[in-house]
């Protein structure tokens, strides 16, 4: 008995040992630390290393998946738009230029180039995205493989993606820094839908002034592709020239006035042409006296609107009452309503067309600008049209009051063009429609 008690004490001693050994000590800010995790070091992770902030592999596919739909980066608009639709969502570009018959458009801001024919169909879309500027042909050819093609131009690369029947990629890398300066998404000439654009005859614009800045010629440069292109998709309804033959037609523009109109129309009678003139509808109810000795000598008498505003910035309401009052003017002075129409500044829209067709007017616009009312110098106007001049030509000039220039060329314009062997006849001979209804 005395030894079972014994060893019972034994037992519960070692226990106690046991107990005492297996319990916790102080809790410890190491030992919480190990047992509870920071959450707020899960959430916030390493900052990027230099090699991370890099363009990644998808980089490069974006822009081929883009480009697959025809749109490059940063661009709305797709190849085959017609860069009408450009001008009317962005507005003016900052630049403007042309190479060989094709032109190209540029908004520096954006970072876009647009590359359109004379139809103003969009061939190509190039991107100067400021991330480009980091991308290698090493990245590039990681995410997209080879290239299709490899061209060496002057001092840069061009690596060439062909993509499908239409689309091609280009990534134009400068030799001197090995990065992208910037993409190209083109349409394959083989592939241009050529069956909206009139192959007529229809004339590329010329005529030059010293006197434009580098804006204002970008700017005039735009406008003529635009009348280019209106011209080239309304064959019936807008006119630039006449057709392949040696005759030419002289217009005037902004008139009349009590000078220098009338010295241009004893001009034309001494040498027996006949001149076509788009009078501006407020003159002619100043000087209706003129208006119809310039008929009576057997010149046109046509519209260039009511008050000289740029139509094309109005509403088709208001341009459809502006045709309707300037032809009730000149109707109330020679008894005819010009079919002719030439918008102020060549300034043309849609609105304008629609406006101009519904009371079957035709719009003409010219193929010579003599630019009179910039480099007003007699030389300058007659070498304008000279060195210029082609069989259908219109050539523009101006007859209000400060147009005293272009009175002195007018002689020296005429007797050339005719030593030259050209007919000038008047525009409904020249384009073979009605000059009035």
């Amino acid at each position: 008995m005395v030894f079972l008690k014994r060893y019972l004490w034994i037992l519960v001693f070692f226990y106690l040992i046991i107990l005492v050994s297996c319990s916790p000590g102080p809790v410890t800010s190491s030992s919480k630390s190990n047992e509870e995790p920071n959450h707020q070091e899960d959430i916030i992770s390493d900052p990027p290393t230099k090699e991370e902030s890099k363009p990644s592999e998808s980089y490069p596919k974006q822009i081929r998946d883009l480009a697959l739909n025809g749109k490059g980066l940063n661009s709305e608009f797709t190849l085959k738009t017609n860069i009408q639709r450009v001008y009317e969502n962005w507005g003016d570009p900052d630049y403007t230029d042309k190479y060989n018959e094709n032109f190209y458009v540029r908004y520096e801001q954006r970072g876009i180039t647009f590359g359109f024919y004379e139809n103003g169909e969009i061939f190509d879309i190039r991107s100067y995205d400021d991330e480009l500027h980091s991308l290698t042909y090493d990245e590039i050819s990681s995410a997209l493989g080879e290239p299709t093609d490899k061209r060496r131009v002057n001092d840069e690369t061009i690596y060439v993606y062909k993509l499908n029947e239409e689309n091609e990629l280009k990534f134009i890398i400068p030799n001197g820094t090995g990065k992208v300066d910037h993409t190209s998404v083109f349409l394959t000439q083989k592939n241009v839908d050529t069956s909206n654009i009139i192959k007529d005859y229809i004339l590329e614009i010329k005529g030059t002034s010293d006197n434009l800045s580098k804006k204002a010629w970008a700017n005039m440069l735009k406008s003529r592709a635009e009348m280019l292109a209106l011209a080239k998709s309304n064959p019936k309804n807008i006119f630039l020239n006449g057709s392949n033959q040696k005759k030419v037609a002289l217009t005037f523009d902004d008139g009349p006035d009590k000078i220098v109109t009338p010295a241009i129309i004893d001009i034309l009678a001494r040498y027996n042409v006949k001149g076509n003139f788009f009078f501006v509808g407020e003159k002619v109810r100043l000087y209706p006296e003129i208006v119809k000795t310039a008929f009576d000598d057997g010149n046109l008498i046509l519209s260039h609107s009511y008050y000289h505003n740029d139509l094309s910035k109005s509403g088709k309401e208001v341009i459809t009452r502006d045709l309707a009052l300037t032809n009730d003017a000149i109707q109330d002075v020679i008894g005819k309503r010009p079919a002719m129409f030439r918008p102020p500044y060549g300034a043309t829209s849609n609105f304008v067309i629609s406006a101009a067709q519904e009371i079957n007017m035709k719009i003409v616009l010219w193929s010579i600008d003599t630019l009179d009312w910039s480099q007003k110098e007699s030389t300058h106007i007659k070498e304008n049209v000279l060195n210029n001049v082609r069989s259908g030509d219109i050539i523009l000039m101006h007859s209000d009051e400060d147009k005293t220039e272009t009175e002195k060329a007018l002689p020296l314009i005429i007797e050339e063009l005719k030593n030259k062997g050209f007919q000038i006849v008047t525009l409904d001979i020249l384009i073979n429609e009605a000059a009035y209804r």
